[in-house]
């Protein structure tokens, strides 16, 4: 491990087998030697700061939420939020009763799904039984990726009988629909105009579905202000949206997620015969066999890659391990078998990305009508696993290396 230390670029040598690695560190840069290179930076990892006309002329503070500071003070301020995804619905309700105001600006109006104890801690009985009751841990564990998770899954494909597409994507997606839209209208009794700007036009789940921590309560806050007209430009003391007024502000804070499509491609990473990889994941899709290899880019491993993100519950912590297991056991194999180099066959990356493309088709993150940082510009889905956890575990658990292209002592099969 090696801290302070920043990768500039890598490539392969396919003479000597290895990643060449270029490194930055306090002292200037260096070259690193490795028989596999491993990018586990995973998708949400580049911060990307959306640009508003005369964003340049503000005074005050403006930052991404991705690079919070303890050291920022809100107390009293005027505070603007632009963006209601996941980090908005934390962020808001924590800071609403210290300042001054919030402002949210809001593109897109987001399901929530109220959770009963959100912030509760966990008793000192709870922590005694997962400490010392045999199989407590996987139980409870099972039982919330169950419920949370696979359990989940069926609800959100595609029945191409439903009469009512615009709305759901069938009868149990519809009831969770009615479920959540009744939630947030017992939330919002006392303030019917906000109805309008919160309750969404897709079906539920399309977009990353997202945890009410009193989001809604949080609205109708007195000092809380929803606008849901598009930002106009940023002015000197504030930001001005499209209904012309100017709404006064001391802090931005700019929540518009991450640049999704670059995951690894931003590492500068050179692969067999001068392939780069931002040019082979070129026009925002990137793709790989099971999240995780590559054609022409032997021993390279890309954790949490392109179409392995938990999008219908889970945890991000299991797909890193069905993934770790999976890269440790192919470097087992290849250290067991005297093999020097992998690479995906492109047959086999090829026909996984039909397969990944043909059940995406079927599941709820195509459905027209809305946007989604699951998809890229043409719509494909490139972040999003279709498959369920279960079945992803079964796929990377043992690696099936035929689908490889082999070289040994030079000799490529």
């Amino acid at each position: 491990m090696r801290l302070n230390t920043e990768l500039v670029a890598s490539r392969w040598d396919e003479a000597r087998r290895r990643w060449i690695s270029t490194l930055r560190t306090a002292n200037g840069e260096e070259t690193f030697e490795s028989t596999a290179l491993v990018s586990a930076i995973g998708q949400l990892n580049d911060p990307s700061p959306a640009r508003f006309a005369g964003d340049e002329d503000f005074k005050g503070l403006k930052v991404h939420s991705a690079l919070w500071s303890d050291d920022i003070k809100l107390d009293g301020k005027h505070v603007a939020v632009i963006g209601t995804g996941a980090t908005a619905m934390q962020l808001v309700p924590s800071i609403a009763g210290r300042v001054a105001s919030v402002t949210v600006y809001q593109r897109t109006a987001q399901w929530a799904r109220p959770v009963k104890g959100y912030s509760d801690p966990i008793t000192e009985g709870a922590q005694w039984l997962l400490a010392h009751v045999p199989f407590y841990v996987q139980w409870y564990r099972f039982n919330m990726f169950w419920r949370y998770g696979d359990g989940l899954l069926p609800f959100l494909r595609k029945d191409p009988a439903w009469p009512h597409p615009e709305r759901a994507v069938n009868k149990g997606n519809d009831r969770h629909r009615q479920e959540l839209t009744d939630f947030i209208l017992s939330e919002l009794k006392d303030r019917p105009d906000l109805i309008a700007k919160c309750v969404p036009t897709y079906p539920p789940y399309g977009k990353r579905i997202l945890l009410d921590n009193n989001w809604f309560k949080t609205l109708t806050r007195p000092n809380v202000e929803l606008v849901t007209d598009r930002i106009d430009h940023f002015a000197p003391d504030g930001i001005v949206a499209a209904d012309g007024k100017l709404r006064q502000h001391d802090v931005i804070v700019i929540s518009t997620g991450f640049k999704v499509t670059e995951m690894a491609a931003r590492l500068n990473i050179t692969g067999r015969d001068g392939r780069n990889l931002k040019e082979v994941w070129r026009d925002d899709n990137p793709t790989a066999y099971l999240g995780l290899t590559v054609p022409d880019f032997p021993n390279l491993f890309v954790m949490l890659g392109p179409n392995s993100g938990p999008a219908h519950g889970g945890s991000v912590i299991f797909q890193s391990e069905c993934q770790s297991r999976y890269i440790s056991a192919c470097l087992v194999e290849m250290i067991e078998n005297g093999i020097a180099a992998i690479d995906v066959h492109p047959a086999a990356h090829d026909r996984y990305i039909n397969q990944v493309d043909a059940e995406h088709e079927q599941l709820i993150w195509t459905h027209p009508g809305m946007t989604t940082y699951y998809r890229n510009k043409r719509g494909r889905v490139f972040s999003a696993m279709p498959w369920r956890f279960v079945d992803y575990w079964r796929m990377t658990h043992d690696p099936d290396l035929s689908h490889y292209r082999q070289t040994r002592d030079g000799q490529q099969a």
